[in-house]
């Protein structure tokens, strides 16, 4: 039976602003008098995919502190491989609508007033490492390129050499990519371009005592700001990164072994499993089977 080239849309006849693979809405609905069961597949229903998060530009300011790479090495990695959640990328269409009576009844007319889209407010989530290394990052970035909570000026101005020759919003700010793949990952579904991103917290640091209890692990929320692009050429700049990224012989069955030998100092050790083998191997006594 007819089958998959029956349930998607061609991609030049689509209505709205969808690229990826889609179901026809003018097909295969199963809501009717009664089920349409060999166009089942045309009832395919859409999974949201986590968010591929890429970090495109990071602070100019990152380049006049101490060893710049590792600030950009860090932040690429904790934005891209350390978030446990992102959540707050939103671009939802609202339409508001002016009211007129019609009549005595009750009756309204509503007629467009405005049309506006959800503002995008990325939300970072970050389980703390040893060390509270994030939060001192985080604080690092605010304080020698933000702001010093005592002074009010960034720290960076007092490093000495030249130092900063402006304070505009991509020396302090970074850019980043957000893309929703498809299900084979290969296609993008949406895409958000935020820029002038700066943590809006350096993360929770509090301290206290109590011998009755155990200890506390840390998970930081920091929001963060943004000024966000969407629609095709955003998307379109999201397929190249998404093309770049070639899953064939990605499998994580076929990985090496991340340990393939003893240590030296377990390896000295005289007794053990394999050792006992060998011992009893060498051990053993000759006997005349017949054979």
């Amino acid at each position: 039976m007819a089958r998959l080239q029956d349930a998607i849309l061609d991609k030049a006849k689509a209505p709205g602003n969808g690229n990826s693979t889609q179901v026809d809405l003018a097909l295969s609905g199963q809501n009717g008098y009664m089920t349409d069961i060999h166009s089942f597949v045309g009832n395919a229903g859409y999974v949201k995919r986590n968010l591929i998060p890429i970090l495109l530009e990071a602070p100019r300011g990152f380049k006049d502190l101490p060893s710049p790479e590792v600030w950009v090495a860090t932040l690429k990695n904790l934005v891209e491989l350390h978030a446990q959640t992102i959540e707050g990328l939103n671009s939802t269409l609202t339409v508001e609508f002016a009211e007129n009576a019609v009549g005595g009844a009750g009756e309204m007319q509503e007629d467009i007033a405005n049309v506006t889209r959800a503002r995008s407010v990325p939300v970072f989530t970050w389980p703390e490492k040893y060390g509270k290394s994030i939060q001192h990052f985080l604080t690092g970035w605010i304080q020698n390129l933000m702001g010093d909570p005592e002074t009010k000026v960034p720290r960076i101005v007092s490093l000495g050499g030249e130092g900063p020759t402006d304070l505009l919003p991509d020396y302090t700010g970074m850019t980043m990519l957000f893309i929703e793949p498809d299900p084979t990952q290969t296609q993008v579904i949406h895409a958000w371009l935020c820029t002038n991103m700066m943590p809006k917290t350096g993360g929770e640091n509090l301290g206290k005592r109590d011998l009755t209890v155990a200890g506390e692990s840390l998970i930081h929320s920091v929001e963060f700001t943004a000024i966000t692009q969407i629609g095709a050429g955003v998307d379109q700049v999201a397929q190249k990164f998404l093309d770049g990224m070639n899953l064939v012989g990605v499998n994580p069955n076929n990985r090496p072994a991340f340990v393939e030998a003893l240590t030296a100092d377990v390896a000295s050790v005289e007794t053990g499993y394999a050792e006992k083998v060998a011992s009893a191997a060498s051990a053993a006594v000759t006997t005349n089977t017949g054979a």
